[in-house]
């Protein structure tokens, strides 16, 4: 047994050392090409030049004019001035003309007279250029009458301006202005109203106020009504008593 172990065991020996050998020379024939490939010099070889590059387009200005006109330092970035109107208010409603007086009749003697209804009610002549209320007696005539009011040229026609509840005159009687009533009988000294007004002072005598139907003749201190047919119907007023 011995001997087989010992011929297994040089066997073996023989065979590493046979591997080692070949190894070494595979080793030295795998460096020497190495070396040999090393050894050689390059071989040159002919570049091809790199293309030429695109040129770059000429510079045209048109092409930067967002760039100049957008600056950075404004909100909506718009070179433009943005001017923001404001709509005018709307016009004011135009001021309606205060109450027209009452048209009552007119005298043409001497200077004309338009008799007119006060802002107390009463009756009172008024000549061209006079202050009626609020207005200024511009004009008159036998159809229209004209007033100025605030700088404005109101023009109307007498039908307007009359009462329209004035009792119609009787028969047999003289026609009576509007917003007066038809005299009776006069009773000189006696008043039959049971409280007749006396209407405001025009040079002492005072006028007469729409809607008193005493008669002519009534006394009331100390002025007498008298009611006196005229050119366009019946003046009334109250004279003082001598």
């Amino acid at each position: 047994m011995n001997r087989k172990i010992l011929a297994l065991n040089l066997a073996l020996l023989a065979l590493l050392g046979t591997l080692g050998w070949m190894l070494r020379a595979h080793w030295r024939e795998t460096r020497a090409q190495e070396l040999a490939t090393l050894a050689k010099a390059a071989r040159a070889k002919a570049q091809l030049p790199p293309p030429s590059p695109t040129p770059p387009e000429a510079v045209v200005p048109a092409n930067y004019l967002d760039v100049a006109q957008k600056t950075l330092f404004s909100k909506d970035r718009n070179p433009n001035v943005i001017i923001e109107t404001v709509a005018p208010p709307p016009p004011k409603p135009e001021e309606p003309p205060p109450p027209r007086p009452e048209y009552f009749g007119q005298m043409g003697i001497n200077e004309p007279v338009a008799i007119l209804s006060t802002e107390k009610g009463a009756q009172k002549g008024f000549h061209a250029g006079d202050k009626v209320g609020p207005f200024k007696l511009v004009a008159f005539d036998r159809d229209t009458i004209t007033f100025e009011w605030k700088d404005k040229t109101l023009r109307y026609p007498l039908e307007e301006l009359k009462r329209k509840d004035a009792p119609q005159p009787q028969a047999g009687l003289p026609p009576v202005p509007t917003g007066q009533v038809a005299p009776a009988a006069p009773i000189i000294g006696i008043s039959t109203s049971k409280d007749p007004v006396l209407g405001p002072s025009n040079g002492g005598v005072r006028g007469c106020v729409a809607g008193d139907n005493s008669p002519a003749g009534t006394v009331k201190d100390g002025f007498k009504k008298t009611i006196t047919p005229g050119m366009f119907g019946q003046m009334c007023q109250w004279e003082p008593i001598q």
